[in-house]
């Protein structure tokens, strides 16, 4: 899953390239927080974007890791705890057996 992830990463970024050549005499005028940039080239402005894509989906993908980590570390303590449950429970049959064999010697 991972190399998709890379491999679909470095195609879009291919295409960014492609298209940053194609508009790179091509001047915008963008205004951001109430503040206005003029004659910026497009290409600088469609990094800037993917830039800032990347940024958001790599931010939503690290709470959702934490998230999912959190939840594997809870879940791996439960079955550890019924796991040591069904320890004991096994251990305490043969507890009471090994008793009745030792009361019947007596």
């Amino acid at each position: 899953m991972t190399i998709i992830r890379v491999l679909l990463i470095l195609i879009i970024g291919f295409l960014l390239v492609f298209l940053s050549l194609q508009n790179y005499n091509e001047m915008t005028n963008i205004q951001v927080f109430h503040k206005q940039y003029n004659n910026i080239s497009l290409s600088v402005v469609m990094l800037y974007a993917f830039g800032f894509g990347l940024l958001t989906i790599g931010i939503f993908a690290a709470i959702d890791e934490i998230r999912l980590r959190t939840r594997l570390l809870r879940q791996k303590k439960e079955k550890d705890a019924l796991f040591e449950e069904l320890k004991a429970l096994r251990n305490f049959s043969l507890g009471l057996e090994e008793e009745k064999e030792e009361k019947e010697k007596r």
